[in-house]
């Protein structure tokens, strides 16, 4: 999982530099915040597996260059020229091993941390986990709303607003089926779904359900079900 892009960056580098100062302010003021020494701890070496991967990712970037271009001057240079020179490659110094879940360690300390009865929004901001916009709504904490309406010819037309989403992934489940299908992700509203026709061409059973995407990953809740029956061809 990744914390919620209104108060957390989206780019490794970017992430690393707010996890820095996370760390530097959350140092100062976790005792007062009700937190524990191993609370800091744990947000210190997670910040400092943070900065490894930011700097490793910089130097393998730049060796993949390196190796690119030498590549093509040892295999495509003219011959005779000078002898190209393998790049060499300088690791970051690499921090103490930390778990899996660094983001997800995050999030939940976060929450802790609003939940705080002397926390307050100067607090907030020092650390950086004030919303970009506190009063709208947050993808991952409401569901999406949807509406569904059969059309001839056993279509069924889904609505929806994605409001700061990437859009929604709708599920379907037909007839007595136990298990919810996905029928793709869709960026635009309404969209129509071709629901398949049984042997006899009567009408189907058909819920339909949705949830909002995050960079083509689903995330937050469910919305409701909605239930519908279709509307085979004559």
């Amino acid at each position: 999982m990744v914390p919620s892009s209104r108060w957390f960056p989206t780019t490794l580098q970017d992430r690393a530099a707010w996890f820095q100062n996370f760390n530097t302010q959350f140092a100062s003021l976790h005792i007062a915040l009700g937190f524990t020494a191993g609370d800091a701890t744990t947000v210190s070496d997670d910040n400092d597996m943070m900065q490894f991967i930011a700097e490793a990712a910089v130097a393998v970037d730049a060796f993949s260059d390196a190796m690119r271009t030498f590549r093509k001057q040892v295999t495509e240079g003219t011959a005779g020229g000078p002898v190209p020179t393998v790049p060499g490659y300088t690791s970051p110094g690499t921090p103490a091993d930390v778990g899996a879940g660094i983001y997800e360690r995050l999030d939940n300390l976060v929450k802790r941390i609003r939940l705080s009865p002397t926390y307050n929004e100067e607090e907030g901001a020092l650390l950086g986990i004030v919303p970009v916009s506190p009063s709208g709504p947050v993808i991952e904490d409401v569901p999406p709303k949807i509406k569904a309406a059969a059309y001839p010819g056993s279509q069924v037309q889904v609505k929806f607003i994605k409001g700061d989403s990437s859009g929604v992934v709708i599920e379907t489940k037909l007839d007595n089926s136990e298990t919810w299908n996905s029928v793709g992700n869709y960026s635009n509203s309404p969209v129509f779904l071709n629901i398949p026709t049984n042997p006899e061409n009567l009408p189907r059973a058909v819920q339909v359900r949705a949830r909002y995407l995050e960079h083509n990953t689903p995330v937050g809740q469910y919305s409701d079900i909605v239930v519908l029956s279709t509307l085979p061809a004559a």
